[in-house]
């Protein structure tokens, strides 16, 4: 990408070679306003960066420059910023560390990389590196050529690289180049880049810093609207016990209080008797664990997990669950419970406990009718309508299934048109026509017997048979089954160039595995299939062929 901190038309700055005998005022300067840039202290590190990489080809008079940072989660290192009336050139956008650790073993050795037009004889820079960087010393490290650059050695005439450090740490690489003129890089443009990668440092500290704020601002706002929130929860809470009275009065649900410990009851309102038919009498008398005597068995570790989620609640907090209690007459009632800790010992444990009991059991029952609506909707939504067998949206399900579920099992598809059936429909009539396809879907239902096989209508006066696990001799056997079973129906088709009786074509299309490739794959091959037996006479079967593209 190109990046500039203005808008991208900016028409890109011609290289002009500042005089090198006197470049540190004018780079003094510009290093100035660049200091004092918006960008560099926005937090936005990629601004910042566009806004380095402009100031050092406007300065330096450069071909290109970059910025490559430091992703470690990935591991890897990324293009950020790439200005210059060259930086369209470069394709490549992500360096990974480990696919070059000669490289950046070099770049944790030295400072900076500096190569100029006179380093060597000629304007390869690549002949210049791979070998140590001075020839006094053997154990210097050698220079490499910067792997993002691949492929420009030999366009690329100096180049300048700038590691960038944040606390200690290599977190990026800053690099100018020159690319086809001759150059000769000056210690001013050096101390500049030098310079501009500790800004780039400076921006990617100040985003930091800046996300670490927001962060702590974001948790104490969290934690003010949570303090607000308990504090509400505990005036509620406390509110509502000066009125208890009242509502233990004017309440038409069941109120009762129980000890925690032992589940005996202390106290229920009268409304207990209009809902299950016990008197507050009757339920002193079951003792201790009252609600699970009326509990239906299945409820009971509903109850019990309950217990344990109030045992570790916090004031005003309220737990609630749906249970199935028994009426004194014995019917079942679904009820809906709430219950809060409204009394604690001294040590911190639960003493009594608060609950309500609303009875949901037509609401239940509401719920159940309505999903039993729904499945029968669905299973209407999966049928043809004409001939009461599976539709093409249940086909389209059901192969999906199959295939995905196969386990590197066989798959069979069988495709099969009744032969000139608009030539029938405008021979014996639409009703007829309509009357013809109900008793060729019976026949195909009758003729595929085995469980998991699926047969449907799969548009107009075309049916498709899907064959779990089966493949070769056992689909043709199907397929003979089929053909010879619609034939046998005795259906007039008196102007039939087949038959005097109605027929089918089919067509095969099977894989022995299902764990490449996608379904469309097996329908081409069963389409194939029956062109092919039209295309042979009618009245017959034929095999289509799998393309092995279309199964990866």
């Amino acid at each position: 990408m190109s990046l500039a901190p203005e808008q991208s038309n900016q028409p890109l700055v011609t290289p002009v070679f500042l005089d090198s005998h006197s470049p540190h005022h004018a780079l003094s300067q510009a290093l100035l306003e660049l200091s004092q840039s918006a960008a560099i202290y926005s937090g936005d590190v990629e601004a910042a960066t566009a806004a380095v990489t402009y100031a050092i080809v406007k300065n330096l008079g450069t071909t290109n420059c970059q910025v490559w940072l430091y992703t470690e989660d990935r591991n890897l290192f990324q293009l950020v910023a790439d200005y210059g009336p060259h930086a369209s050139h470069n394709s490549l956008s992500q360096l990974h560390v480990d696919n070059h650790i000669d490289y950046f073993h070099c770049l944790t050795q030295q400072d900076w990389l500096v190569l100029n037009t006179g380093d060597a004889t000629t304007n390869q820079l690549g002949t210049q590196l791979g070998q140590p960087s001075s020839t006094e010393d053997k154990d210097a490290p050698l220079l490499l050529f910067p792997p993002y650059l691949s492929g420009q050695e030999q366009t690329i005439t100096a180049l300048i690289e700038i590691p960038i450090y944040h606390q200690t740490q290599i977190i990026g690489v800053l690099c100018c180049n020159q690319q086809e003129s001759p150059r000769v890089w000056q210690a001013a443009h050096k101390d500049f880049m030098i310079a501009a990668a500790g800004l780039i440092a400076l921006a990617i500290s100040h985003a930091s810093e800046q996300k670490k704020q927001k962060l702590l601002s974001k948790q104490k706002r969290q934690l003010k609207l949570e303090m607000i929130e308990r504090q509400q929860a505990e005036q509620a809470w406390h509110e509502s016990q000066h009125f208890i009275q009242g509502i233990l009065n004017a309440s038409t649900n069941i109120l009762y209080v129980n000890d925690f410990a032992s589940g005996e009851n202390y106290y229920i309102n009268g409304y207990m008797k209009n809902i299950l038919g016990y008197s507050p009498e009757e339920i002193q008398k079951f003792g201790a664990q009252f609600l699970e005597r009326l509990a239906h068995a299945e409820t009971i570790q509903a109850i019990h997990q309950t217990r344990k989620r109030l045992a570790k609640s916090t004031r005003g907090e309220i737990v609630e669950n749906e249970y199935r209690f028994r009426h004194k007459q014995g019917d079942w009632l679904w009820m809906l419970c709430r219950e809060t800790i409204f009394q604690w010992n001294s040590d911190g444990t639960p003493q009594q406990l608060l609950g309500t009991a609303t009875d949901i059991t037509a609401h239940k029952e509401n719920a159940q009718a309505l999903q039993q609506q729904n499945q029968a909707l669905t299973a209407l939504a999966r049928v043809d309508g004409l001939t009461q067998i599976a539709n093409r949206r249940a086909f389209d399900e059901f192969l999906d299934k199959a295939w995905k579920a196969g386990n590197h099992t066989p798959l069979t598809l069988i495709l099969c048109d009744i032969d000139y059936f608009k030539l029938y429909n405008d021979t014996y009539g639409h009703q007829a026509g309509d009357a013809c396809l109900q008793e060729v879907a019976q026949a195909l239902k009758t003729a595929v017997k085995r469980e998991p096989d699926f047969v449907a209508r799969y548009g107009g006066e075309e049916f498709a048979v899907v064959l779990p696990n089966t493949v070769g001799k056992g689909a043709q056997h199907v397929a003979e089954t089929i053909r010879a079973a619609v034939h046998a129906l005795h259906i007039e088709h008196r102007l039939s160039d087949v038959s005097p009786w109605l027929t089918v074509s089919l067509g095969i299309g099977s894989v022995t595995s299902t764990d490449q490739g996608t379904y469309e794959a097996i329908i081409a091959a069963a389409d194939q299939g029956l062109y092919q037996a039209k295309s042979n006479g009618r009245n017959q079967f034929a095999i289509g062929h799998v393309e092995i593209s279309q199964q990866q």
